[in-house]
């Protein structure tokens, strides 16, 4: 930097050089003396715009004060964002500084239409409050035009928002806050406590989800649910040996950026929330309750030409199967004699015992802030036992039918499904159900079901899924009702090495959309999307 002395100073009205060292003192003086003056006039006028558009002396000042983000970012597996916190700001009035409400509420309806003008009028005219909060979480733009208007009386608050960049991606899997960042629903609920503590320490909270086959599960469920005018749909993917959840799905969707404009139905989750008689995806556990106790073989043959008669209930086949069948035709072709004879052989209290150990009798343990408890009958006669045997008399949630099926990716024992990603070394806890023999055995089974039995539309070449249909009939005000089904599908893959477990089911489809015409396809093609991104390969359909 150059010595003020050998500076030129110039003056602008004459051209004229001085030396700095003499015109410098005056004209310091001159220039703080008019910095002072400009200064002041700035405090004043930020204060005159200030009291103008806002009306309270508190608010810059809160603004500025507000703490740092409370609730850490979430990502899913792979570090995408799925919900973060940003500024925003509260749309506020002092009524006593508002000049005319009507006039006021007018203008601001322009702006923000959903508003009701009575509601503002009132709020408007209310001498009694000193501040009022007209509209939540605008955005900067929002703010801009707002000011804009030039309303006496109107002012803004700094506040923070969450935001779900993703949009309807996971919503129910992410679910939502409200204006004030309380959790209401999803994750934001469920882990809540580890959420805040991520956000203190600047971190985000990872998932075990992934987008990709997020966004593949949604849409293929989407795409079936319209497809077939379900009332509801549910679906999740998970790794069934550490219990990692991929995808978790429920139909229909809403954006949870928008979660008030949502209507219950829509938020509803169906994965964790609703139970439902599970039909015949609870064969399996059967077959393989009897095989474990050695109430049965693999090689026994059963004569199922005739329905069963158990205490004057009539049990019968959808389909007649005629001639002597073994086990693996029990499952392939869904008999509900065959299972329901073996569950009679097991027993009321034997059978109980097994369905605590696969969790189906109690709540799935899913971080969503709300699991809902399954629906079993009371007493344990022998028509309940043989239902049971066959899909009815439990109702449980998807999400722990897919805990329960993860004791065939598990070698008889079952992980309880988790959206928390695990920690290398990690030590997971399993619940032994069935011997590894057993499980083995069954997985045999089911793959028979989906090559040659009621599941075939779920089969996807070179990946050998290993499923079961399931169709129950939805309870109504006395009796079934045969127009109405809860249509799914349960299964893992691959089959030589089973470790995935996927479920998807359809509420309220009709007579003839079983599981295995409408859950069993949608299926497929989730996997097809899905199965790459697993390191698994799949054969090329024709003209691919």
């Amino acid at each position: 930097m150059r010595p003020l002395a050998s500076t030129r100073v110039f003056a602008p009205d004459c051209g004229i050089a001085e030396p700095a060292s003499e015109a410098a003192p005056a004209r310091n003086r001159v220039r703080f003396l008019a910095l002072g003056i400009f200064a002041v006039l700035l405090m004043l006028g930020a204060r005159a715009i200030q009291l103008a558009f806002s009306g309270d002396p508190l608010a810059l000042p809160r603004a500025a004060a507000i703490a740092s983000i409370p609730r850490a970012d979430i990502v899913d597996r792979n570090g995408v964002l799925l919900a973060t916190t940003v500024r925003a700001y509260a749309l506020t009035a002092t009524p006593s500084r508002v000049w005319n409400a009507e006039e006021t509420a007018g203008a601001l309806r322009n702006l923000f239409p959903e508003l009701d003008r009575a509601t503002l009028v009132r709020r408007l005219s209310d001498a009694s409050r000193q501040l009022v909060f007209l509209r939540r979480a605008l955005t900067p733009v929002q703010r801009e035009q707002a000011l804009a208007l030039g309303l006496a009386g109107i002012g803004f608050e700094a506040e923070n928002q969450r935001v779900y960049p993703q949009g309807v991606l996971a919503a129910h899997l992410l679910g939502f806050t409200d204006v004030d960042l309380n959790p209401l629903s999803g994750v934001e609920r469920g882990l809540d406590a580890e959420i805040r503590a991520a956000g203190e320490a600047g971190r985000a909270v990872r998932l075990s989800v992934d987008v990709r086959m997020q966004y593949a599960l949604e849409t293929e469920l989407d795409a079936a649910a319209r497809a077939v005018g379900a009332s509801g749909g549910a679906a999740i993917l998970l790794d069934g040996r550490s219990g990692e959840v991929f995808a978790l799905a429920s139909w229909p969707r809403f954006d949870p950026n928008e979660a008030g404009q949502a209507s219950e139905n829509q938020r509803r989750d169906r994965v964790a929330g609703d139970v439902h008689e599970l039909g015949s995806t609870i064969k399996p556990f059967t077959v393989a309750m009897a095989l474990e106790q050695e109430l049965t073989a693999t090689g026994e043959v059963f004569d199922l030409s005739r329905p069963f008669d158990i205490d004057g209930s009539v049990i019968q086949d959808h389909e007649p199967i005629s001639g002597l069948v073994g086990l693996r035709e029990i499952l392939a072709r869904s008999s509900n004699i065959g299972a329901a004879r073996l569950a009679l052989r097991l027993g009321g209290a034997r059978q109980r015992g097994y369905l605590e150990r696969l969790g189906l009798l109690s709540p799935a343990r899913l971080q969503l802030g709300h699991n809902q408890a399954p629906i079993a009958p009371a007493a344990r006669g022998r028509r309940d036992v043989a239902a049971l045997g066959f899909g009815y008399g439990l109702a449980a949630t998807p999400a722990a039918l897919a805990g329960a099926y993860t004791v065939f990716a598990n070698q008889g024992a079952r992980t309880s499904p988790t959206l928390m990603l695990r920690a290398p070394g990690e030590v997971i806890e399993r619940t032994p159900v069935f011997s590894a023999e057993t499980a083995r055995q069954i997985v045999l089974y089911l793959r028979a079901a989906v090559a040659d039995g009621t599941g075939r539309a779920a089969d996807v070449p070179g990946l050998a899924i290993a499923g079961k249909t399931g169709t129950a009939e939805k309870l109504g005000a006395e009796a079934y009702d045969e127009s109405r089904n809860f249509s799914s599908f349960a299964g893992v893959f691959p089959a030589n090495d089973p470790r995935y477990v996927i479920v998807l089911a359809l509420d309220d489809t009709g007579a003839g959309e079983a599981g295995g015409a409408v859950a069993a396809p949608a299926v497929a093609r989730t996997l097809r999307r899905i199965a790459p991104m697993l390191g698994l390969n799949v054969t090329p359909r024709a003209g691919e």
